[in-house]
């Protein structure tokens, strides 16, 4: 679902599967259920806070378990996933 051009304060908004545009999110708490793709594009984010349930929470938790639990290798895989997030548009054209 598109939403345009909307002012959210004080509210928990649910992302997945919704594409954002140009719209004010203040003192907001975003929850990512881990369902679907979502999009922020062109929104202004002010003293807002991400959670992750469902699951999302479940691959966050899975991860902290690798990283923690798996040794040099747990680390070095979930370090590398860090690495490819924080990459991941560095090769896209502006």
């Amino acid at each position: 679902m598109k939403i345009s051009n909307n002012n959210f304060s004080n509210e928990e908004v649910i992302l997945d599967f919704h594409e954002y545009e140009a719209c004010n999110f203040t003192n907001c708490r975003f929850v990512v259920l881990g369902y679907g793709p979502f999009s922020l594009n062109q929104c202004e984010v002010v003293n807002c806070e991400f959670t992750f349930a469902g699951p999302a929470a479940s691959v966050i938790q899975t991860m902290t378990t690798i990283y923690h639990n798996i040794g040099d290798q747990g680390k070095a895989l979930i370090e590398g996933t860090f690495d490819s997030i924080r990459n991941a548009g560095a090769n896209k054209p502006a």
